[in-house]
């Protein structure tokens, strides 16, 4: 696999802008996750995925979708249940043209809902 990935993620991680609660992103990523391998069992459609984030208050997972062994700018939003799914279960919750798209519509929407909550900040630091 080609694991070059997109130039935007680079950046966020090169400045350690990695952690926007409820969702965080590795700054070393593994071709050979766990979760990756999970992606392509759980997954209804052939498809494969370079996981790059989680949410930590769910099995809610980010990944940039790998095209014939290369990694693509498009985000995959997906759900894994950690065991057999059900008829029509459907893994992907969304998807995302590129890391801005997944940051602006999914990302953030999220945090301002999580720090809307009881959790403090001090909690996080």
């Amino acid at each position: 696999m080609e694991t070059e990935l997109p130039r935007s993620y680079k950046w966020f991680t090169r400045l350690e802008l990695t952690r926007f609660v409820p969702w965080q992103f590795d700054r070393k990523i593994e071709q050979s996750s766990y979760i990756n391998e999970r992606y392509r069992i759980e997954c209804e459609k052939e498809s494969n995925v370079l996981t790059f984030g989680r949410r930590q208050d769910m099995d809610t997972f980010a990944g940039f979708e790998v095209v014939d062994g290369i990694v693509s700018g498009k985000v995959i939003e997906f759900h894994l249940s950690f065991c057999q799914n059900e008829p029509g279960w459907n893994t992907i919750r969304a998807e995302y043209s590129d890391f801005f798209d997944f940051m602006k519509r999914a990302v953030l929407p999220d945090m301002q809902n999580f720090i809307t909550g009881v959790d403090d900040v001090e909690d996080y630091c």
